[in-house]
């Protein structure tokens, strides 16, 4: 089953006897972190297993791989009380996708080798929206290590948590600050450190229905009846009988971050799950408003990331230090 680039076709057969069809499936960055998850399951065996090597809880694993499968129109995986294996189909899209993501890699190691980087380059990955949290120092740190190196280049770039994960394991990073969940594992290849926490609460417009004092029932029952709008690499840090809205579940609609859902919730069409400092902003404007800030926040973990086996520049050891030695400041 080739996958086809930007302008390419993948031809799409149906496991059941009654249609064939193609669709046109053009690549997109979605597309490709889904197939690392789809490659990482495949590997480990299972959704389970594949959770200490992804670093994402089991429920965004099973969306991941759902999106996938309707993003290409067919199953990938039986998975169940006969445990988990994969259809047919799915054997052939792993192997188009272990051809697919070795050439790519092989790629970016042959751009990064024309290119070969001095030690004063620093490359920082961090995930979105973070610029508006005053508890992350990287400014701070950045600055800090300028006045040391004069040669230095920081190249900073903004990716998900999975990618941020797959640029370091390529060697394309040095460090990354990444978020997770509360008790949520790291991978066992990656050296962390927590540096500090960020709050994030449900946000709405004004005229939602969510927002109205009119309505006396329980808060968590008007919530139900809701659509809640959150980052596709949570799992349910609200309420296990809340269905929490994931965009890029559906094949239509996009979400790797957290501007989208803002989007949505600034729409007036959901509730959104979004970092406080990130929605100060629209709270300020009277666009949105935050609602049960008693009972419904969500505290996510943030950690700056390395490579464990990777002998690190001189200039990114520096960074690393400062990293650490920002946890202790009063911005943390």
């Amino acid at each position: 089953m080739p996958l086809a680039g930007s302008m390419g076709t993948a031809k799409v057969i149906e496991n059941n006897d009654l249609a064939t069809k193609e669709r046109v499936m053009r690549l997109s960055d979605i597309d490709l972190r889904l197939l690392r998850v789809f490659k990482a399951v495949a590997d480990s065996g299972g959704f389970v297993k594949a959770q200490a090597g992804l670093g994402i809880s089991q429920p965004a694993i099973s969306s991941h791989i759902a999106n996938l499968e309707q993003r290409l129109g067919v199953r990938l995986c039986n998975r169940g009380p006969q445990g988990f294996s994969l259809t047919g189909l799915g054997k052939e899209v792993l192997d188009e996708t272990n051809q697919l993501l070795d050439h790519l890699d092989a790629y970016a190691n042959r751009l990064n080798e024309i290119g070969k980087t001095p030690s004063a380059l620093v490359r920082v990955g961090v995930v979105d929206c973070l610029i508006t949290d005053p508890k992350n120092p990287l400014p701070k740190v950045i600055r800090a290590a300028k006045t040391i190196f004069d040669d230095l280049r920081v190249r900073i770039g903004v990716y998900d948590y999975l990618d941020c994960l797959t640029e370091l394991r390529s060697g394309r990073l040095d460090v990354a600050i990444i978020g997770i969940g509360l008790n949520e594992a790291l991978p066992n290849d990656v050296e962390t450190v927590h540096i500090y926490d960020e709050l994030s609460g449900l946000f709405v417009t004004p005229d939602h229905p969510a927002a109205q004092k009119g309505d006396k029932r329980p808060f968590i029952e008007r919530l139900k009846e809701c659509e809640i709008a959150a980052h596709s690499f949570l799992s349910n840090p609200l309420d296990e009988s809340l269905e929490l809205h994931l965009l890029d579940a559906n094949a239509e609609i996009s979400q790797g971050n957290i501007e989208t859902t803002t989007y949505m919730t600034l729409a007036g069409t959901h509730v959104g799950l979004i970092p406080i400092h990130y929605a100060n902003q629209w709270v300020k404007s009277g666009e949105l408003i935050q609602v049960a800030p008693e009972t419904h926040s969500v505290v996510s973990e943030f950690h700056i990331a390395r490579l464990k086996t990777v002998d690190a520049s001189t200039a990114a050891k520096y960074i690393w230090e400062e990293f650490l030695a920002a946890k202790n400041c009063d911005i943390i």
